[in-house]
């Protein structure tokens, strides 16, 4: 594991919900998955199992594991586990594209859930990242005047 997931990061909550409905929209075959609302909310829900929360939502977590925790919960979730199946079932396992095969069919299609997990990490990490990088280059950070009006 690269040394970047080996410290914690503190985050909301509401975070780790949004950064799922950012991933399971970006890799949807459709412009919204199925069930979008009711895997949110369940996903929510069983963030508790994830860490301690403080009374503003929000807890510390160590980048290390967290892809596998996140990937445990959200098999733990029916509606989530559907978008990981294609919704046409064929007896083949797998099937080729190249730039002149037809448009495929999204019903073919399906989410990756454990890339899901591994893509909310790495959001943690970048956002981390940013957040450093901006600490150690805080000239380069433009505050706006702030001028008093009569």
């Amino acid at each position: 594991m690269h040394k970047r997931f080996d410290r914690e990061v503190w985050v909301f909550k509401d975070s780790f919900t949004g950064s799922l409905a950012k991933w399971l929209v970006k890799q949807s075959p459709y412009v919204v998955p199925d069930n979008l609302s009711k895997c949110l909310e369940s996903f929510h829900s069983k963030l508790d199992f994830l860490c301690v929360w403080d009374s503003a939502d929000m807890a510390q977590v160590h980048l290390k594991g967290l892809t596998h925790d996140l990937n445990m919960i959200l098999e733990s979730i029916p509606e989530i586990c559907a978008l990981n199946e294609p919704k046409n079932f064929t007896d083949k396992d797998f099937f080729f594209l190249d730039r002149y095969s037809a448009e495929p069919n999204p019903d073919d299609n399906f989410i990756d859930i454990m890339a899901v997990a591994q893509n909310m990490t790495c959001d943690l990490a970048e956002r981390e990242d940013a957040q450093a990088w901006l600490d150690t280059h805080s000239e380069l950070i433009s505050i706006p005047e702030i001028k008093e009006t009569i």
